[in-house]
């Protein structure tokens, strides 16, 4: 944003973003909320499901009624969608439509015909509407960005997600799911320590989730058609993804595998090593030289030399050479 012209097209797209964002909350929710709480049927009521629907035999109509929007073409769809959000889009960047109509407002906030309840009429009113807009746009997009994971991950709407956490807090949520086990090592801390926690399940129950056809996939309940045959569930941490045909070649997966294991290993020494220090130094008041991992190095160049962790009677060294021999 430091460019004048650059930070405005940026908090243009953040506030178009935004809005559309709110919107699709809202859309997201409402059915699934009637559908579970007020009974009003539709064909299908979960966002990420519904527009499936239009490739079935009887087509979609919007919120279960054919007299609304029927709709049974992708391509009639697209069509109008082009045309209807195209002339939109153009009206904005244009800053005018057909008949002079919105000439001179503001792209972004046009008030007059735009705002027919005079909610912008005093400025001080207006301006803390506008913090109020990009502030909800904002949650409203880390929303949307959560329904998608939750669709991934559980294969469930919001709503429903929501209903089951409110019915068991603890055995429900992020940190516990069983689906949730694919993606974070927390989830070895499910359901342990707690009373009338659900009871352990069998070893071999437990090995199924992470070995074998049943495991669990890298796109959890969609991965369906995704997962290359010579990826068998064999290897421990094997969830299927494979997307650029890496291990096509049995001797090259083994390959990469053991490099893998490697790597993993040293980095976990690795980030073990950056931090330490740098906590001691900082939280524990030990003396180091220079705890910062990046900063460190550069002190056996220094009159001293280095001494690891501070202290000469552990590691003292002074000449690179002899370190790399």
């Amino acid at each position: 944003g430091a460019d004048p012209t650059t930070l405005a097209a940026y908090r243009e797209a953040e506030l178009i973003h935004a809005r559309w964002a709110m919107l699709g909350t809202l859309g997201c929710l409402t059915p699934e909320l009637l559908a579970k709480y007020a009974g009003v049927q539709f064909g299908e009521p979960v966002w990420f499901k519904a527009g499936a629907q239009i490739f079935s035999e009887g087509g979609l109509d919007y919120l279960g009624s054919a007299n609304l929007v029927h709709a049974q073409s992708i391509l009639a769809i697209l069509v109008f969608q082009v045309i209807l959000m195209g002339g939109a889009e153009a009206y904005r960047a244009n800053g005018t439509a057909p008949g002079g109509f919105g000439e001179g407002l503001d792209s972004l906030h046009p008030g007059d015909a735009f705002d027919p309840l005079g909610l912008a009429d005093d400025p001080d009113t207006f301006a803390e509407l506008k913090v109020k807009e990009i502030k909800n746009g904002r949650l409203a997009m880390f929303s949307m960005f959560g329904y998608y994971v939750q669709a991934i991950v559980t294969g469930e709407g919001p709503v429903e997600n929501w209903a089951a956490h409110v019915a068991d807090p603890f055995a429900v949520n992020g940190l516990t799911s069983v689906f949730m086990g694919q993606f974070t090592p927390v989830a070895m801390f499910a359901a342990s320590g707690r009373k009338g926690a659900p009871k352990a399940a069998p070893v071999a129950d437990k090995l199924s989730s992470w070995y074998g056809p049943e495991r669990n996939l890298w796109l959890g309940p969609l991965s369906e058609g995704s997962v290359p045959a010579y990826l068998t569930g064999e290897l421990p941490g094997d969830y299927g993804w494979d997307t650029a045909g890496l291990g096509a070649d049995p001797t090259t997966l083994a390959a990469y595998r053991e490099a893998e294991l490697i790597h993993a290993r040293w980095a976990m020494l690795g980030t073990l090593g950056c931090l330490t220090p740098e906590l001691l130094a900082k939280y524990a008041g030990v003396q180091f030289g220079e705890p910062v991992w990046f900063k460190a190095g550069a002190q056996i160049f220094s009159e001293g030399g280095l001494d690891y962790l501070g202290n000469p009677n552990l590691v003292h060294a002074q000449s690179l050479l002899a370190i790399l021999a």
